[in-house]
C-alpha cells in the first residue's frame, strides 16, 4: 500500500514502463468486463453480457500481442476504442444514469499519455484527436438520451445508484493512474536530467586523468575570493624531469605517476583549498586566506611527501621523482594573472637553479 501510496502521490522511485502500464491495464479491464459478464447475466441483460465477454476477448488478444512486442501504439487505440464504444452502447442500452458514460470523460488525459509516450520520429501524436474522439461521443451520447429512454433496467434503484458510483469511482481510478504515471515518468526524466548535467558540470570543472578541477574550477574561486576582497596564495608545482619518466617507462607509467602525485597534493592541502592540474604536469593550489608563509608551508611538506612516495614501472620496480614549486601571495588589488605570473616564475628559477625545492 505504501508503494501505490508513494506512486499516485508522485514520489515513487521508479516508473513502470509503457509495457508495464499496458499490461497491468490489460489485466485489469480484462478483469473487470469477466465481472459485468456475470453482473449482466445475473440481471438478463445479455446484450451487455455478449458486449463484455467479445470486450474480454479483445484484452485478452491484447494481452497476448503485448506480450509479443507488438506495436504498443496499436495495442493502446484498441483499448481506447473499446472504451469508448463500451460506454456509448452501455449508455445507450442502460441509460445515462448508469455511469458508464463517465468513462468517455475518465480516458481524456489518456490521449496525452499517448502522445508523451508513443511519439515516435515519423509518427507525432496530436493529444486532441482522442479528445475530440472522446468528447464527440459524449455529446452524441447525450443528445440521443435525450430523445430515448433506457432499452434495459435492473428492476431496482438501488442497484442503479450502486452501479454508478462503482462506475464514478471505477472513472476515478482510471485518471489518477493514468495522470500519476505520467506525472511520475515526467519526474524521474526531470531527476535523471539533473543528475547528468551536475555530472557535465562536475566534469567540466573535473581533469579526467586525476580527478583534480581544472582552471574553471580555479577562475570561479578567484572571482569568489575577490569579490569577498578575501586574500589568498597560490602554490605551482612541477615534476621534474617528466618528460625523461615518459620516455624512460612509457606514457601509462607516466599517468600513474600524475595520478599518485595528485593524491599528494589531496592530502596535503587544506580542506577548503583548490588543487587544480594546470597542464601536463604542472598542478596548482589555490589557497584563500592564506598567508605565503603558510602557503610555502604546505609546498614544503607536498615536496617532502612526493619525494617519499613510491612509483612504481610496468614490471613493478620503484623509482621516485621530485618536484619544483613556486609559491606567491596575492597583494592588494593584486591581478590573478600576475599572481599566477609571479609563483610561475619563481617555479622556473626554481627549476634553473637545481630543482627539487619550493621557490
Amino acid at each position: 500500500m505504501n508503494k501505490i501510496w508513494e506512486y499516485i502521490s508522485v514520489r515513487a522511485a521508479n516508473a513502470l514502463s509503457n509495457k508495464q502500464v499496458m499490461s497491468l491495464a490489460m489485466f485489469m479491464l480484462g478483469f473487470f468486463h469477466l465481472c459485468l459478464v456475470f453482473f449482466f447475466s445475473f440481471f438478463g441483460i445479455y446484450p451487455m453480457a455478449v458486449i463484455d465477454v467479445c470486450s474480454v476477448g479483445l484484452y485478452i488478444f491484447c494481452y497476448i500481442q503485448l506480450q509479443r512486442d507488438k506495436s504498443l501504439l496499436f495495442i493502446f487505440n484498441l483499448m481506447y476504442l473499446q472504451i469508448v464504444l463500451h460506454s456509448v452502447v452501455a449508455a445507450l442500452l442502460l441509460g445515462t444514469d448508469s455511469g458508464f458514460s463517465l468513462y468517455m470523460i475518465a480516458i481524456l488525459p489518456i490521449g496525452y499519455y499517448a502522445a508523451y509516450n508513443f511519439n515516435m520520429r515519423k509518427q507525432v501524436i496530436n493529444p486532441m484527436i482522442y479528445v475530440l474522439a472522446a468528447g464527440a461521443a459524449f455529446c452524441f451520447l447525450r443528445v440521443v438520451s435525450s430523445y430515448m429512454g433506457p432499452f434495459y433496467s435492473y428492476g431496482n434503484k438501488l442497484v442503479d445508484r450502486v452501479i454508478y458510483m462503482v462506475n464514478y469511482f471505477i472513472a476515478v481510478i482510471v485518471i489518477v493512474a493514468f495522470i500519476s504515471t505520467l506525472l511520475n515518468q515526467i519526474k524521474i526524466l526531470e531527476n535523471l536530467r539533473l543528475l547528468q548535467n551536475k555530472q557535465l558540470e562536475k566534469l567540466s570543472k573535473t581533469d579526467a586523468l586525476t580527478g583534480l578541477a581544472n582552471r574553471r574550477s580555479i577562475e570561479e574561486r578567484y572571482a569568489q575570493s575577490e569579490a569577498l576582497r578575501e586574500g589568498y596564495s597560490l602554490v605551482i608545482g612541477d615534476i621534474d624531469d617528466f618528460k625523461a619518466v615518459n620516455d624512460t617507462y612509457g606514457h601509462n607509467v607516466g599517468d600513474t605517476v600524475l595520478q599518485a602525485v595528485a593524491e599528494v597534493f589531496k592530502n596535503t592541502v587544506r580542506s577548503e583549498d583548490i588543487v587544480c592540474r594546470w597542464g601536463g604536469e604542472e598542478f596548482l593550489i589555490f589557497l584563500p586566506k592564506c598567508s605565503r608563509s603558510d602557503a610555502s608551508s604546505i609546498a614544503q611538506r607536498i615536496l617532502e611527501n612526493v619525494r617519499v612516495t613510491d612509483m612504481y614501472t610496468a614490471d613493478r620496480d620503484v623509482f621516485h621523482i621530485t618536484m619544483t614549486l613556486g609559491v606567491s601571495s596575492a597583494k592588494k588589488e593584486m591581478p590573478f594573472t600576475d599572481v599566477v605570473k609571479e609563483a610561475d616564475d619563481r617555479l622556473y628559477k626554481g627549476k634553473h637553479s637545481g630543482k627539487n625545492q619550493v621557490v
